[in-house]
């Protein structure tokens, strides 16, 4: 077996892999997953963005104060990669004693501080097994919806680089490394591509990874692809598939005209971040890993649904 089959395998076995197929359960509650990061409901000139992230855990238990980080973190991202301004967060905090909650609500307010979002309310419950979520409401003029992906599209990849991994080894984390005012402008850049029509969809780059991130983006769209590995941006001295497994503060996907990726790039880079052209959306409906002249196929869309039920098992039992 190649060592890009060897990848793809490793890819496809990790546990925030498959966590990712088991959102096709939303289904039968009569959810439709439309591949977004954030539900867009219209209001005014534009459209309010909801959106809400549940930290594991055991992650809350051990690390709660980079949990209360987390929570703030993730669910900015959703919002900017709908091309919106985040408004305000609220979080929901069960933790087993009042240190604890300190804790976490100290790396909620230090995180939200960084990235200049308002913490606008929340609940707290001591007593019991640690649980924490949060959720963020924003706006968009124009939102990067992600079925408007479409086939020729240049599939882009936009990271910012400085930063470090924390515990656990999946976490880059810009936050300590960046100066605040560039982490607050940062997601700009998607609002400006978004504003201006120069993209047509972008999703976060989160637990999954880059690949099984593409793949949400995919699935939505109806598209297939080939992500070119040696073309995504990733910090020095990191190996590839570390990267590829990685939860960066700061990533995204995105797809824009193949006439306007130069330009999809700039907002990125004048703001010292990497983007840079890496595939090209495709009409087979499958995602490939390249490198060089080798290709290796991860996930075939028609032969096996990632985040939705096959057609007509919605409400079965």
């Amino acid at each position: 077996m190649g060592a890009l089959e060897q990848l793809v395998r490793r890819i496809r076995s990790t546990p925030a892999f498959a966590a990712k197929r088991e959102l096709a359960v939303l289904n039968r509650l009569g959810a439709a997953l439309d591949g977004d990061d954030a539900a867009a409901i219209p209001s005014g000139e534009g459209f309010l963005l909801l959106c809400g992230e549940a930290i594991q855990p055991a992650f809350v238990r051990g690390h709660p104060r980079a949990a209360g980080a987390a929570a703030v973190v993730t669910n900015l991202a959703d919002v900017r990669a709908m091309g919106g301004r985040p408004i305000g967060v609220v979080d929901m905090l069960i933790s087993p004693d009042r240190a604890h909650a300190e804790l976490v609500l100290e790396g909620i307010a230090w995180a939200a501080g960084l990235l200049g979002v308002a913490v606008v309310g929340g609940h707290l419950t001591l007593g019991g097994e640690p649980a924490l979520s949060a959720s963020c409401t924003g706006f968009a003029r124009r939102p990067l919806a992600a079925r408007n992906a479409r086939p020729g599209d240049i599939l882009l990849a936009a990271f910012c680089l400085e930063g470090r991994y924390g515990e656990g080894g999946h976490f880059f984390s810009s936050l300590h490394d960046r100066a605040p005012a560039a982490l607050r402008d940062d997601g700009e850049a998607l609002v400006e591509l978004a504003d201006a029509g120069v993209v047509h969809a972008a999703r976060d780059v989160s637990m999954p990874g880059i690949a099984g991130s593409l793949l949400q983006l995919l699935e939505a769209a109806g598209c297939g692809a080939t992500l070119e590995l040696e073309r995504i941006p990733r910090p020095s001295g990191v190996p590839l598939e570390r990267w590829l497994l990685t939860f960066p503060t700061f990533g995204f996907v995105l797809a824009a005209p193949a006439d306007a990726a130069r330009e999809a790039c700039e907002p990125f880079l004048r703001r010292g971040l990497a983007c840079a052209p890496c595939g090209c959306l495709d009409r087979s409906g499958r995602l490939r890993l390249g490198w060089g002249s080798e290709r290796a196929l991860l996930w075939d869309l028609s032969a096996a649904p990632f985040t939705r039920l096959p057609r007509g098992a919605a409400g079965s039992t």
